[in-house]
């Protein structure tokens, strides 16, 4: 058996093997799922409850430490507070980072799986599966340019200079 036979042959097992799941063309039961209603109502809810309350405890404790560190005053103990609050405010700042990342990554979620699927289906058909229009061979993705010219780099004036000491 040549080579272009055997790689055929192979070409066509696995593309009878990805016709089991589900597509266009596809003779298969989808079976990958994502909770858009689930994602939806818990990005709503970082949004609408658990951010705001957040902020709302950071600052009632900047308010309960800020009087505290005035009634301590000339102590090592207001010193000692008045660290500990600006700490405190570093750390519920990045909570409300971290919380904000969450619900754009919540968000985004649905166009990343779609994204993803269409960039896979582009990549296996651009090994002999079928095409669909407006989607070509390497998938989402245009493919890089390295035969692209390098801008001359500019000469040095100053101290930095070539040749200066």
């Amino acid at each position: 058996m040549s080579f272009e036979q055997e790689w055929a042959a192979h070409k066509n097992e696995a593309a009878m093997r990805l016709n089991g799941v589900g597509g266009p063309g596809g003779g298969g039961q989808a079976d990958l799922k994502t909770n858009d209603s689930g994602k939806a109502a818990a990005a709503n809810a970082l949004s609408t409850r658990i951010q705001p309350a957040a902020g709302t405890a950071g600052v009632t404790a900047d308010e309960s430490s800020d009087s505290a560190v005035t009634a301590f005053k000339g102590w090592a103990t207001a010193t000692g507070l008045k660290d500990a609050l600006e700490e405190w405010g570093l750390q519920v700042k990045s909570l409300q980072g971290r919380l904000a990342n969450d619900k754009n990554a919540l968000l985004g979620a649905k166009q990343n799986f779609l994204l993803n699927d269409l960039d896979t289906g582009g990549r296996l058909r651009g090994l002999g599966g079928p095409q669909l229009p407006g989607l070509h061979g390497t998938g989402l993705h245009a493919p890089p340019v390295y035969d692209a010219p390098v801008p001359s780099t500019p000469p040095v004036h100053g101290p930095f200079a070539p040749g200066t000491e």
